[in-house]
C-alpha cells in the first residue's frame, strides 16, 4: 500500500517542451539562479542537451537572471529588509553563487545605494525595540541572525537610549533569586558561608541582607555551619594528628568556605573521636 506522505513521483520529460515548461513554471514560483534552476531541471530529465538549449532560451528571453543581476537583486532586497552581509553571504553561496560575485554584488549595492550597515542596524534596533523584554544575549543572538557582526550589534545597542535597561540572563535570574533558598542550598551541597558568598557573588544576586538572614536561619537551627564542617572533613580520610595531613584538611576546608573557628572545631572533633 502506498505511503500517502510520500511525495509524487515527478515524471521524467519525453520532450525539450516539457522541460521548457518545468523552467518555466520554478521561475513563475520565485527567482532562480542558473544553479538552483539547474538542480530543478536535472530531476526532470537527464539530457544535459536539452537543459542546456533551455537556459540558453530563457536567456535569450530574459526570463533567466544573470548571476550578476541575481545578486545585485538579492543584496539590494536584503539590505533595504534590513539584513547584514553576513545573512546575504549565507544565503547566496547556498544558491550556488560564487564569493567573488557575492562580494562584488555587496561591494556595487553599497556604492550605489549609500549603505552604511552600521546605521541600518542602528536604525532597526531604535524602531523596533522601544523598551527591552529580553535577555541582552536573546538579542545579540536574534541580530546576529540578521547577519550583522557582533561588534555591530554591540555599537548599535551602546547607542540606544534604553541599553542600561537592558539584562543579561544572569542579572534576570539574579532579580528572580530568592535568596533564603539559595544560601540554604549552596549550604546542603557542604558550602561554608564564604563560599556561598562567593557563589551568589559569581551570579550577582544581591547579598546586602545575608548577614542578617543567616544570623535567623542558625537561630531557627535550619543553618549549622559547624556540623556542616564537620561533615565535610569526616567525607575525607586525613590524619589530623599527622601535621601535613592537618594543614591539607585546613586548606581543604577553607577552600569550602568554613571559617578558622569551625574549621578548627571540625578537626578537634575529628581527632578526638580518634584517641
Amino acid at each position: 500500500m502506498d505511503n500517502p506522505e510520500q511525495k509524487p513521483r515527478i515524471r521524467k520529460a519525453t520532450r525539450i517542451e516539457s522541460v521548457m515548461n518545468s523552467a518555466m513554471w520554478h521561475l513563475t514560483q520565485r527567482d532562480m539562479t542558473e544553479h538552483e534552476l539547474v538542480s530543478k531541471l536535472k530531476v526532470k530529465t537527464d539530457n544535459q542537451e536539452w537543459i542546456d538549449d533551455v537556459l540558453q532560451r530563457l536567456r535569450d528571453f530574459g526570463y533567466l537572471k544573470s548571476n550578476q543581476d541575481f545578486a545585485e537583486q538579492f543584496v539590494e532586497q536584503s539590505f533595504f529588509g534590513e539584513f547584514g552581509s553576513a545573512y546575504i553571504v549565507e544565503k547566496l553561496k547556498k544558491k550556488g553563487l560564487k564569493d567573488s560575485d557575492i562580494y562584488d554584488a555587496i561591494h556595487k549595492v553599497k556604492s550605489d545605494k549609500n549603505i552604511d550597515e552600521q546605521s541600518l542596524l542602528n536604525d532597526r534596533i531604535n524602531n523596533y525595540y522601544n523598551d527591552f523584554n529580553m535577555s541582552r544575549e536573546k538579542l545579540v543572538s536574534t541580530l546576529q541572525k540578521r547577519g550583522f557582526s557582533y561588534q555591530q550589534v554591540k555599537i548599535a545597542i551602546d547607542q540606544h537610549p534604553s541599553s542600561s535597561n537592558l539584562k543579561t540572563n544572569i542579572q534576570i535570574k539574579a532579580e528572580k533569586a530568592d535568596l533564603e533558598k539559595e544560601v540554604l542550598k549552596y549550604a546542603r551541597k557542604g558550602k561554608g558561608l564564604t563560599a556561598i558568598k562567593q557563589e551568589l557573588k559569581q551570579r550577582q544576586i544581591d547579598t546586602s541582607g545575608i548577614t542578617e538572614l543567616v544570623d535567623r536561619l542558625i537561630n531557627e537551627e535550619q543553618l549549622d555551619f559547624y556540623s556542616s564542617c564537620l561533615e565535610q572533613l569526616q567525607k575525607k580520610s586525613y590524619d589530623v594528628t599527622d601535621h601535613k595531613e592537618r594543614a591539607k584538611a585546613y586548606a581543604m576546608l577553607t577552600r569550602k568556605g568554613f571559617s578558622s573557628d569551625e574549621i578548627k572545631f571540625a578537626l578537634a572533633e575529628v581527632e578526638g573521636s580518634n584517641e
